[in-house]
């Protein structure tokens, strides 16, 4: 009789073939090479999950598209500007949301190209880490057609876009035909292409139902290094309770008190070594992703693209963020 595999070796296996994931990100942050370096080892144990991270260049082009062998690179050229708002203020400035926009439209459109059969496109931020094994499971629950699908936020201002639903930029998963609506529709020149990356997706959708899908958010202020025993005990309860996606960001770049650099890999470092020797369940997923809806509008169904009601008015028993645990 022959040996069970190891966890390891089962997660090794985890594949997904209408599977792509997205992950961008740039210099302004020092946080950012750290995740980054940090998700190249976290990725080799999942060998046959096709993700791509993705920069901009000055140095191309505006819309030539390299890969590096590291990232995969997209041209902007010098036409853009150099705004660093960000890091100094822990805003985005217009004109840096216009250039996310211009790139993902980008990496979208190089996918649409290079890849013509049905696929889910997950956006991620780099800060995010992922069991792929539990987003199996909330893939075989979604549409492959018209899906537009996250963590549901809605806007109260400004006027024009008061009631728009999106979904949060940390973790949005999409429909083939979803990327080619937005290709369709962007416009450059149009106020909107400055808007927050995910707030822009919303408007460019505006006739896709959003589903709702939930996320774990670690934000409190921990110690440097993530020396805080609490994080492998949150980590494997909410990995047990079903979720698939954790957004860590636990110190605003304006706080001269921390340090993102200083604590934030470490913390994802803990939630990818819990992820590592978890086995995931798919009745608590597909049991959080059912509870997360309800949570959202009372019924479970899937939100209009603007609505005057709020969201969170139907019954939650799980936390989203763990200033939601105790201390």
């Amino acid at each position: 009789m022959s040996a069970q595999p190891s966890l390891l070796a089962r997660i090794a296996a985890t594949e997904r073939p209408d599977l792509i994931v997205m992950i961008g990100y740039g210099d302004e942050l020092p946080v950012y090479r750290n995740a980054r370096a940090l998700w190249q080892f976290y990725a080799a144990h999942f060998p046959h999950i096709h993700i791509i991270f993705t920069r901009w260049s000055d140095k191309l082009a505006p819309g030539e598209i390299v890969h590096d062998g590291y990232d995969l690179l997209v041209g902007i050229g010098k036409q853009m500007g150099d705004d660093i708002g960000y890091s100094t203020k822990g805003v985005w400035s217009g004109t840096e949301n216009a250039k996310f926009v211009f790139r993902q439209v980008l990496v979208q459109d190089y996918l649409l190209r290079t890849h013509p059969r049905p696929f889910f496109f997950h956006h991620l931020t780099l800060t995010s880490v992922v069991d792929f094994r539990a987003l199996n499971f909330v893939l075989d629950m979604l549409p492959a057609q018209g899906c537009y699908a996250g963590p549901i936020a809605r806007l109260n201002a400004p006027p024009e876009l008061a009631g728009l639903t999106f979904t949060s930029g940390a973790s949005t998963l999409f429909s083939r035909d979803a990327l080619e609506r937005m290709r369709e529709r962007y416009q450059p020149d149009h106020p909107y292409s400055q808007l927050p990356n995910d707030v822009w997706q919303a408007t460019m959708l505006h006739d896709y139902p959003r589903i709702a899908l939930p996320t774990f958010n670690f934000n409190r202020p921990r110690p440097p290094r993530g020396n805080d025993p609490a994080l492998a005990q949150i980590a494997s309860e909410q990995l047990a309770a079903g979720h698939f996606h954790f957004r860590v960001k636990t110190v605003a770049p304006q706080d001269s008190d921390g340090r993102r650099e200083d604590i934030d890999p470490w913390v994802m470092l803990r939630l990818m070594e819990a992820v590592l020797d978890h086995e995931p369940s798919r009745e608590a997923t597909e049991s959080l992703v059912l509870r997360y809806a309800v949570a959202i509008n009372g019924s479970g169904q899937p939100l209009m693209p603007r609505t005057s009601e709020a969201i969170f008015t139907g019954p939650r028993d799980t936390p989203l963020h763990d200033g939601e645990l105790p201390v």
